[in-house]
């Protein structure tokens, strides 16, 4: 992994931003966009009209942004407010308007032509604050509401729209006439051409999961799908999740192994978390885990989900030190030096053979590997100051850039994803001021070769690549 550090030393020194992007170019601030989360692969964006292109972990789509999924993919656009839009395979959606407006107000309009979203939105804060969708044949105004759209393409020709509510309400406007209010529990369906019913109709009984965590302890769950909810950093990106305090519920839960992360700020005695299954009022089955924590502990284990809903009992807990290590599928690497992490996948290759796999890397780490190799960079190059921190949007790196000619504060945001099975790293922001365009083209070539090394270094088919706060991680799949 030394050529990754290597590279972003260079990226945060300031000299690799312009193979990506003209010098002078616009960028778009996560402070006032969504930042997009991919779970599967083959999610594309499109910027303002331009062409698609694969879309990577930790970009921020803004106003006239689209983004789709194609049969495979899925992905979580998390806006500046918290408000996230969970995107199935198959699905077309475009940021039709995005804007901060007052103290911490947002106006968002969002367009879905085809296919499944959930979508979790907060409280709108203030009274010019604004939520709606629109779809070929309705438009919804949502007010701090949980809720799923489907677009379907009907065999008649055109398409219909349902929305069901699981918390929250919808004012569904229908594109030929007619409004009906949809509240938690219901659900209506509008075909193009066609006008908005009097009133919505109730959600069928089907199974759910309710999820409950003791006093004390923050939790997260996380769907074989990919999609993450619960109170540990307040994510809602489940279909037919909704959070409420220490206790969440998730309705028509997806069958296989559910991730679980939990841990405790403070010291806990005993923090026990339960998981039940219902048909209705009917209660189909229950397991349940405990254990004592320490301050700032975090564990892992797991939990599989049958029809009916059943569960299997709790996998053993593991302890973990990063959220990234407990949300990572397959084996997991995430301890151990970092210069040789990769090394042990390969060992571990060599006789499982196209089993899953990830590699996981945290803020402190990043921070030491870059303060060790800061003194002597390359290419002429010396780092001081050096500081990486990792979120949602991506790795951030901010330093003190020093050569023989000139000395720079420089930041830039990187972003990265899969692309054709490889690791790619992106510069998605850069000041580096005043950084001369000579000393830019002299390390170009630098640059161009050591992000070109990166796709080689990762010794396993790379399918996911996710940030978190405070680390990261890649999953794929070891060679056949």
């Amino acid at each position: 992994m030394k050529k990754v550090f290597v590279v972003l030393l260079l990226i945060v020194a300031g000299v690799g931003a312009f193979l990506y992007f003209p010098r002078g170019g616009a960028t778009t601030s996560a402070q006032n966009a969504a930042t997009l989360a991919i779970l599967n692969t083959a999610i594309e964006g499109a910027r303002s009209g331009a062409a698609f292109t694969p879309a990577l972990d930790g970009e921020v789509y803004a106003t006239g942004d689209l983004v789709r999924a194609n049969v495979e993919g899925r992905a979580v656009l998390t806006f500046f407010d918290g408000s996230s839009l969970s995107v199935d395979p198959g699905s077309q959606v475009k940021v039709v308007a995005l804007n901060r407006v007052s103290t911490d107000g947002i106006q968002v309009t969002i367009e879905q032509s085809l296919g499944r979203s959930w979508q979790s939105v907060q409280k709108l804060k203030t009274p010019d604050s604004r939520y709606e969708v629109r779809t070929p044949s309705t438009s919804a105004v949502v007010r701090g509401t949980a809720f799923l759209t489907f677009v379907q393409q009907l065999t008649t020709g055109g398409t219909q729209t349902t929305y069901q509510v699981d918390e929250g309400t919808l004012q569904v406007n229908a594109t030929a006439g007619g409004t009906v209010t949809v509240s938690a529990g219901t659900q209506v369906t509008i075909a193009e051409g066609a006008q908005a019913p009097a009133t919505a109709t109730p959600i069928a009984p089907s199974p759910r999961l309710e999820i409950t965590g003791s006093p004390g302890l923050g939790f997260l769950v996380l769907a074989p799908t990919g999609q993450s909810c619960g109170p540990a950093g307040g994510k809602a990106e489940i279909f037919g999740c909704t959070v409420a305090n220490n206790k969440v519920t998730i309705r028509e839960p997806a069958a296989g192994r559910w991730g679980v992360f939990m841990t405790a700020t403070g010291a806990l005695p005993s923090g026990s978390l339960s998981i039940e299954g219902f048909l209705g009022a009917s209660r189909s089955a229950g397991q349940s885990t405990a254990r004592a924590y320490a301050a700032g502990e975090m564990v892992r284990t797991g939990i599989t989900v049958a029809a009916g809903p059943q569960l299997s009992a709790f996998e053993p807990p593991t302890l973990v030190t990063s959220v990234c290590a407990a949300a990572a599928s397959g084996r997991v690497f995430a301890t151990g030096p970092v210069d040789g992490r990769a090394d042990s996948v390969k060992t571990f290759a060599r006789d499982n053979r196209a089993t899953a796999v990830s590699l996981v890397f945290t803020e402190a780490e990043l921070n030491q590997a870059v303060n060790q190799n800061a003194p002597s960079a390359s290419g002429g190059v010396t780092l001081s100051d050096a500081k990486i921190t990792i979120d949602g949007g991506g790795i951030h790196g901010t330093a003190k850039a020093a050569t023989q000619f000139i000395t720079v504060n420089a930041s830039a945001d990187v972003v990265g994803g899969p692309v054709g099975g490889k690791f790619t790293l992106k510069v998605s922001r850069l000041s580096a001021d005043p950084l001369p365009p000579g000393l830019i083209d002299a390390m170009k070539g630098l640059v161009d070769s050591s992000t070109a090394d990166i796709s080689g270094t990762v010794p396993f088919l790379v399918k996911q690549v996710a940030f978190r706060n405070g680390c990261f991680w890649l999953s794929g799949v070891t060679p056949n």
